[in-house]
């Protein structure tokens, strides 16, 4: 029997439930949706130049998912803070957002305390903590988060709420544009992927499956390009994270230009590593050719690839295709290392070692 199959033998590894948290990331969007609807944002939060948004692991996927999927749609820069400290360039015409989903990331308080000193327009989300009280103490708009549908209680397998809830807040402060439709279209996707990578389906019928297969005792290279890089990321935080295994993520066309003539050495790469494409017709026109190409040159050094083809309708529910793929891949590759997918013991650790 494949344990991939077995819910009863996959429990015995996955002690945390973080397949109970993949299974109900459709639900994390829809709930972070609709309560994330009675936010007030003041109407001077509409007044800005910039928007820099703020938060470490888990807690900073959202900004990179938006980032990405709205790049052409953003009539204002958006930039990432994944440190310590807000750009010099932040001012009463910058909105900054600070999303930390246990409330205490050291990081993002920092970058909400500079906020607060330099009397900036900012806002959070997060599910309590030091973060969503400073928030209430000064009075500024925030999200709270209720994971019901994160049974693992596991930042990284919290996406749903934190992209979600960061897009309504977005929404809220005119940055971007989104109906309760297409947050519907996403949930709908969602729960399609989960339909044909859930446990109960068998390998052969399985791309999460036959994935986690793939990457077993692999170096992973998870290639993607424009709407897609965000939310790639996204698998590459849960790989390493949940399956306890070494990926990157790279873009094209930017790993034309260098990555392609490293492949030769050292001699152990063909049998290493394994590159895994995620391709889109909704990529330009020259970015898909250059999949195809890269994906030539990567098999002419003889090393392995995997395709994944992402067939729903708009660059979002894409992004939340594959960020729902990648979660089940990832889950069944931690099952596959007999690796209890919830602890992050070195995390942990180096938090720990910070504190002293």
């Amino acid at each position: 029997m494949n344990i991939l199959d077995s819910r009863e033998e996959i429990a015995k590894i996955d002690l945390g439930n973080v397949l109970g948290s993949v299974e109900a990331l459709p639900d994390q969007c829809l709930d972070a949706w609709d309560k994330s609807q009675n936010i007030s944002v003041p109407d001077s939060y509409k007044k800005i130049d910039n928007v820099i948004m703020c938060g470490m692991g888990g807690s900073g996927l959202g900004a990179r998912v938006i980032e990405s999927v709205y790049s052409e749609e953003l009539k204002v820069p958006l930039i990432r803070v994944n440190g310590y400290n807000l750009p010099a360039f932040a001012n009463d015409k910058s909105l900054i957002s600070c999303s930390s989903y246990s409330g205490s990331t050291e990081e993002t308080i920092q970058n909400a305390n500079q906020a607060i000193a330099k009397n900036l327009k900012w806002m959070a989300i997060g599910t309590g903590g030091k973060l969503l009280e400073l928030a209430q103490e000064h009075k500024v708009p925030f999200y709270k988060i209720d994971p019901k549908f994160n049974p693992s209680n596991q930042p990284r397998m919290a996406i749903g709420y934190s992209v979600i809830g960061q897009l309504a807040l977005a929404a809220h402060a005119g940055i971007v544009s989104i109906t309760k439709k297409e947050i519907e279209e996403i949930s709908k996707v969602m729960a399609e992927v989960v339909d044909k990578t859930k446990v109960e389906v068998p390998e052969n019928q399985n791309t999460a499956k036959q994935l986690a297969q793939a990457m077993k005792g692999k170096v992973v290279i998870l290639v993607s390009g424009e709407h897609l890089t965000g939310p790639m990321h996204v698998v590459n935080n849960q790989q390493n994270e949940n399956a306890k295994n070494v990926s990157f993520d790279l873009q094209i066309p930017e790993l034309n230009h260098h990555l392609m003539e490293g492949l030769k050495h050292p001699e152990s790469n063909s049998k290493d590593i394994l590159f895994v494409f995620a391709f889109s017709k909704h990529y330009s026109d020259r970015v898909q050719k250059r999949f195809e190409l890269t994906k030539q040159v990567v098999e002419k050094n003889g090393i392995k690839t995997f395709s994944i083809e992402l067939n729903s309708s708009t660059k979002l529910s894409q992004s939340f295709e594959l960020i729902q793929l990648g979660a089940y891949a990832n889950l069944y590759l931690s099952i596959l290392y007999g690796q209890n997918a919830a602890p992050i013991p070195w995390v942990d650790w180096f938090k720990e070692q910070m504190g002293k």
